[in-house]
């Protein structure tokens, strides 16, 4: 796992983006439209609003992402990639790690999601009980 989290992390400062910046990349494309706005990403990435919107505001002005009014809600904004910021995503550090996985038989992809979900939700509820 350590090894793993070193590879990872060597790779997280790649393309001109930092690690939040690439987290808000691949939560902008995977998320739903409706989830696409910088207080859901907050929460998804388990920061500040304040600290969203610092990481969606460099993606906006690097062209990678837009701000896109919220029909019927002036003060919401929907965040959609750009091209480019599609395009950016074929080059994501993560994606060996991403391969690697995938090349797994199925068995062994599902017992692995099962365990990093289990393994993160543990760290979450030891982290709120800290705080």
């Amino acid at each position: 796992m350590t090894q793993i989290v070193r590879l990872a992390n060597g790779a997280a400062f790649a393309g001109g983006l930092n690690p939040a910046q690439w987290s808000a990349l691949r939560y902008l494309a995977e998320a739903v439209p409706e989830s696409r706005t910088v207080t859901d990403f907050a929460h998804y990435h388990a920061t500040t609003s304040g600290t969203a919107s610092q990481t969606v505001a460099a993606l906006v002005r690097k062209g990678l992402v837009e701000r896109l009014p919220e029909p019927g809600d002036r003060r919401r904004n929907r965040l959609e990639l750009t091209s480019a910021g599609h395009e950016l995503l074929h080059d994501d550090p993560l994606g060996s790690i991403s391969a690697a996985i995938a090349a797994q038989p199925m068995d062994m992809q599902e017992a692995l999601a099962l365990a990093l979900d289990t393994t993160l939700q543990t760290l979450m509820r030891t982290d709120m009980a800290k705080a």
